[in-house]
């Protein structure tokens, strides 16, 4: 897709300005909340901000370096959210222990790279190899339909904070890595092009939910709008 370089370019940059928006509104909410581990929101959006800005930087050269903090770091960031949702409602486990928690992107780093380094050659690759492409986006798809599945089970309460749009935001990072993981699997442009689409909608709807009509006197609305105060399990 060179012909779209410019325009994926600014796809990328937006990308980022979304999510360091974000990291911005989220911050506050959370760290007066007086609850610690919800800083793992901001601090989500923190890390999908970088991870945008090193597949910007991609289009000026850094190849597989920069192509592997992107994946990375994306995936840390929707496992950092999702990782809250699951401490904030207590999920079975997962949500009950800091230990598995710690673990899990644990697990996913020494796994991925070790494969790597055990069965590719990364001085000879331009970029990530497939496999752990497909791998980490596998990771972000589960993440993406857990936060869907966390904002849609207490529905009632996530409709009365955002209308539900919450719910919607988190379902577009679903089609988000649908998109790249069948780009992965052939599907070309058409992969790519729903990727993307499902990644800027996703983040404005999301950026929406914390941003519109919050009033200054009421630090917990976008709390409640991102579904964090939703009944435990």
């Amino acid at each position: 897709m060179q012909s779209a370089s410019p325009i994926l370019l600014a796809v990328e940059s937006i990308s980022a300005l979304v999510a360091a928006s974000l990291f911005q509104s989220t911050l506050k909410p959370c760290r007066d909340s007086g609850v610690a581990y919800l800083m793992g929101i901001p601090a989500g959006f923190g890390l999908l901000t970088i991870a945008f800005v090193a597949s910007t930087l991609e289009f000026f050269g850094g190849g597989l370096i920069l192509d592997a903090i992107f994946l990375l770091v994306q995936t840390y960031g929707l496992l950092f959210i999702a990782l809250t949702y699951a401490r904030r409602t207590r999920l079975r486990f997962v949500g009950e222990s800091v230990s598995i928690e710690l673990a899990i992107p644990s697990i996913v780093t020494v796994l991925v790279l070790g494969y790597v380094l055990v069965y590719e050659n990364p001085s000879s690759l331009p970029t990530v190899p497939l496999s752990m492409n497909v791998t980490l986006r596998g990771v972000m798809l589960l993440a993406s339909l857990y936060l869907v599945y966390e904002t849609a089970r207490n529905w009632t309460l996530s409709q009365r904070a955002s209308i539900g749009f919450v719910t919607i935001g988190y379902a577009f990072l679903v089609v988000e890595q649908l998109g790249f993981l069948l780009q992965a699997g052939g599907a070309g442009d058409m992969g790519v092009l729903l990727g993307f689409e499902g990644r800027i909608v996703g983040l404005f709807v999301l950026l929406a939910v914390t941003h519109i009509a919050i009033k200054g006197g009421d630090p917990t609305a976008i709390l409640r709008r991102l579904g964090l105060t939703a009944l435990a399990h």
